[in-house]
């Protein structure tokens, strides 16, 4: 499919290609649910594939996926490139939604508004208990 991505319009089922940190991480984001914000705007929930992510609690010290990341229309904006095809949905983000919602609805979570690269760094410090 291969469209680029100039104000598209985001759906479920849509794997995006994105800009990651280095010419290494080649990060593709699939689109598993949108949810209406109560204060307006979309949140996004994503399963983002292709990343390196250390990670000392896994074997070999890389992660190379995450399961549930919630994002706003900016951050696809700001990182989307490519539009590489529709998939169906990975139900392993489905976990780490239901936790995120929960908390979210009693005011303990949020999304993230930065770039998917930004995003990554900043989960990749919290895994390895690093400051901001």
């Amino acid at each position: 499919m291969n469209t680029p991505a100039s104000n598209p319009d985001f759906a479920v089922g849509q794997l995006w290609r994105c800009t990651g940190r280095s010419l290494i991480e080649t990060p593709t984001l699939l689109i598993n649910r949108i949810d209406e914000h109560p204060l307006g705007g979309q949140i996004f929930h994503a399963t983002v594939y292709g990343v390196r992510v250390r990670n000392p609690r896994l074997p070999g010290g890389i992660m190379d996926k995450l399961m549930h990341v919630p994002v706003t229309r900016t951050v696809l904006e700001q990182s989307a490139t490519t539009l590489e095809g529709t998939r169906p949905i990975d139900p392993i983000y489905q976990q780490g939604y239901r936790e995120w919602k929960q908390a979210f609805d009693a005011g303990r979570a949020g999304s993230f508004g930065v770039p998917l690269a930004t995003i990554l760094e900043i989960i990749e410090r919290g895994m390895n208990g690093e400051g901001r």
